[in-house]
């Protein structure tokens, strides 16, 4: 059995939102029962209402029953809980009886309370939510010692049960108690448990980055290969068209160094070639083709030329078309490699994600590796506890104080000159 104070609160609708759901949710399954206590209704949320409405009562009631008003409570909310071993399955009659026995020995069974059973853990366990306000006198009860007490209650809960074994440190420590010896829980605090869960999810996140860094390392040679094969494949397929271009350009020369000789040897072949020039009277054609004029034969040259271009435009486009499928291929590969990289980086996420989470979910046993039941009541230590006073004098500065505090007897003095008027600096 572990009993656990939760801190004192001001609001009973946000206990309620938060006990009567689940967490970040407005569903309810984690809820297994509710049960109200000293209340008029068996609705939850209804009892809560009630508890709001008395606690907000509270300097009525006081003054009905003749007492005489004090200040208003600010934490009216109490709250605790129940929880028992994992191997424990307690019935809601066995759960309620425990809640009951625990509240009249704090002092509270005439309080009015709100029980919830929870079924999201592996332990069975109740939360109590107490209002500190008395429904007929409006007095709020003082919940010193509320640790102890119920750290000896579940003590004696064990013990009538014979099954102190489920926490064998709860009987020495209550000894040393006995004994006027302090005893202080050696479990980690929340600032150190904190501070514990920090490291462990720093450490699996540097492991993974550290990863991450090291894959991009090896990853940069994986798409260094990809890019040289495809230099590979472009020079390879460069060469393929080239040996298949070889034989046209041969031809081509052949002909045309034939073609020009005949040009130059032969008056029907100038003649034939100036006659099919368009924009030429044939008389011009024919004196031309005579005088063999030099005009006609550099004509003829640039037609060759363009016949040369006209090929090599054809064997750059094939080149052009061959390179654009190997670029293809290689993107192709390229993506492929990079969604199988991001989908390993995704994976490798969600598993450090998930390590990370499944620390923060559970609290770790404490320092001296007790068993799911060994706890003790905490205290601060008051020897290193500091007032507001003295933490705000450490950090602003005497000087800083001695300014504020000549400002603040400043305004008051101008408030009453004005009749009480706030004055604005």
């Amino acid at each position: 059995m572990i009993p656990r104070v939760a801190k004192s609160g001001r609001s009973f609708k946000g206990a309620g939102l938060y006990y009567l759901h689940d967490k970040g949710a407005s569903t309810n399954d984690r809820v297994a029962f509710t049960e109200t206590v000293n209340l008029p209704t068996n609705d939850a949320d209804r009892g809560i209402a009630h508890m709001i409405d008395t606690a907000t009562h509270a300097n009525q009631l006081k003054q009905q029953a003749g007492i005489k008003g004090g200040r208003p409570l600010q934490t009216p909310v109490y709250c605790y809980s129940l929880a028992w071993h994992p191997s424990e399955t307690p019935t809601k009659a066995e759960q309620l009886e425990a809640v009951q026995a625990t509240l009249k020995r704090l002092g509270v069974s005439d309080r009015q309370a709100v029980i919830i059973g929870h079924n999201d853990t592996d332990h069975c366990h109740v939360h109590v939510m107490v209002n500190r306000v008395c429904p007929t006198t409006g007095k709020a009860s003082t919940m010193s010692n509320d640790r102890l007490i119920l750290s000896d209650w579940a003590h004696e809960y064990r013990e009538q049960r014979g099954e102190l074994h489920f926490c064998p440190e709860r009987k020495k420590n209550r000894e040393k108690r006995k004994g006027g010896e302090y005893i202080k829980d050696q479990s980690p605090s929340p600032q150190d448990w904190r501070a514990w869960k920090k490291s462990q999810t720093k450490d699996i996140w540097d492991t993974f980055r550290a990863d991450r860094a090291k894959a991009r390392a090896d990853r940069k040679g994986q798409y260094d290969a990809l890019w040289q094969q495809k230099e590979n494949r472009t020079a390879q397929r460069k060469e393929e068209i080239k040996a298949l271009f070889k034989p046209k350009w041969r031809d081509l020369f052949k002909k045309q160094r034939y073609e020009l000789k005949n040009f130059d040897a032969g008056f029907f072949d100038r003649l034939g070639f100036a006659m099919t020039r368009g924009g030429r009277s044939k008389i011009i054609g024919f004196l031309q083709a005579v005088t063999n004029d030099g005009a006609l034969r550099a004509d003829f040259v640039r037609d060759q030329e363009r016949e040369k271009k006209q090929l090599g435009q054809e064997h750059k486009n094939r080149i052009a078309d061959a390179s654009r499928e190997v670029r293809k291929a290689w993107q192709y590969d390229h993506d492929q490699l990079k969604a199988s990289h991001e989908a390993q980086d995704q994976r490798a996420y969600d598993d450090t994600k998930a390590k990370s989470a499944e620390i923060w979910q559970e609290r770790p046993r404490d320092k001296s590796g007790k068993d799911f039941e060994q706890t003790a009541d905490r205290r601060k230590d008051h020897s290193k506890r500091k007032t507001i006073d003295q933490i705000t004098r450490e950090q602003l500065g005497e000087d800083k104080i001695r300014e504020i505090q000549k400002k603040t007897r400043k305004r008051a003095r101008r408030r009453k000159r004005d009749g009480g008027r706030k004055f604005e600096p």
